[in-house]
C-alpha cells in the first residue's frame, strides 16, 4: 500500500538474473545508446525567436538543412534524455492501458522493461540512420533492417513458440516517437508541433556540460550532426 514511486524508473533498470542473456542485454543496450547520442540523436528543440525578422531565426533557417522542420538540425543530450523520457512514459502508459485491450496474443503482463527500452532506443536510431551499416553476428545490412532481424532471432530461438512482444512494444513505441518528431511535422509545417524538449532540460543539460544556458541557438557549426566511424559489430 505504500506509494514507491521510484519503482517507475527501477523496472527499466533491471535486465534479469546473471546469465548470457543478461550480458548480451547490456551490452546492446550500451552499444545502442553511446552510437545513437554520438552519431547525433533526432533533435526535438524547438526554433523559437519572437520576431520573424531576427537574423538569428534567419541564420537558423540558412544552416537548417530541412527548412520545413520546426526544430534545430543538430540533435544533442538533451534530445536523447528527452527521447528516452518519451520512450519510459510510453511504454508504461501503453503496457497498462492500451495492450490489455488487444487481447492475450499482444498482452503479456511484464514487471519489467529493460528490453522494451532497448528496442525502443534501437529502433528510432534505425529510423534515424536507415543507410549507416551494421554488422550483425558477420551479417552486414543497413540499420533499417536491424530492429526486424532481431526480432526474427529472437522468433527463432524460441522455436516459434513466444513472440517477442517486449521488442514488438519497444518498438511500436519508438515508431509512435519517430513519427511524431520527424513525420508530423513536416506534413503540418514550420512551427506545429506536438512534442519538444523542455527548455529546463535544455538548460540543465546546458550547464552540466559547461556551456551558455538559455541561447537560442547553440548550433554555430552549421547544424551538421557529428558522425563517427562506427561500423563495429552490433551483435558483439
Amino acid at each position: 500500500g505504500r506509494l514507491e514511486i521510484w519503482r517507475l524508473l527501477t523496472c527499466f533498470l533491471y535486465i534479469g538474473k546473471f546469465g548470457w542473456h543478461s550480458i548480451i542485454n547490456l551490452h546492446l543496450m550500451t552499444q545502442i545508446s553511446s552510437r545513437y547520442e554520438s552519431m547525433g540523436p533526432i533533435c526535438t528543440r524547438r526554433i523559437f525567436v519572437p520576431h520573424q525578422n531576427n537574423p538569428q531565426l534567419q541564420q537558423q533557417q540558412r544552416n537548417n538543412q530541412n527548412n520545413n522542420s520546426p526544430y534545430y538540425s543538430k540533435g544533442e543530450t538533451s534530445d536523447y534524455i528527452f527521447a528516452l523520457l518519451f520512450g519510459v512514459t510510453g511504454i508504461l502508459l501503453s503496457q497498462f492501458y492500451l495492450l490489455p485491450y488487444l487481447g492475450d496474443t499482444f498482452h503479456h503482463h511484464y514487471r519489467f522493461f529493460h528490453r522494451h527500452l532497448t528496442f525502443y532506443t534501437l529502433y528510432i536510431w534505425s529510423k534515424h540512420y536507415p543507410q549507416h551499416n551494421v554488422n550483425l553476428f558477420g551479417v552486414v545490412m543497413k540499420a533499417a533492417y536491424l530492429p526486424f532481424a532481431y526480432l526474427v532471432m529472437g522468433y527463432a530461438l524460441s522455436n516459434g513458440e513466444v513472440v517477442p512482444m517486449d521488442m514488438i512494444h519497444g518498438m511500436f513505441v519508438g515508431h509512435l516517437y519517430y513519427y511524431l518528431a520527424c513525420v508530423v511535422p513536416t506534413v503540418l509545417g514550420r512551427g506545429r508541433v506536438v512534442i519538444w524538449t523542455p527548455g529546463v532540460l535544455i538548460d540543465l543539460c546546458h550547464w552540466l556540460e559547461g556551456r551558455r544556458v538559455g541561447g537560442v541557438n547553440d548550433d554555430v557549426d552549421g547544424g551538421e550532426p557529428i558522425v563517427v566511424d562506427t561500423d563495429g559489430v552490433i551483435g558483439g
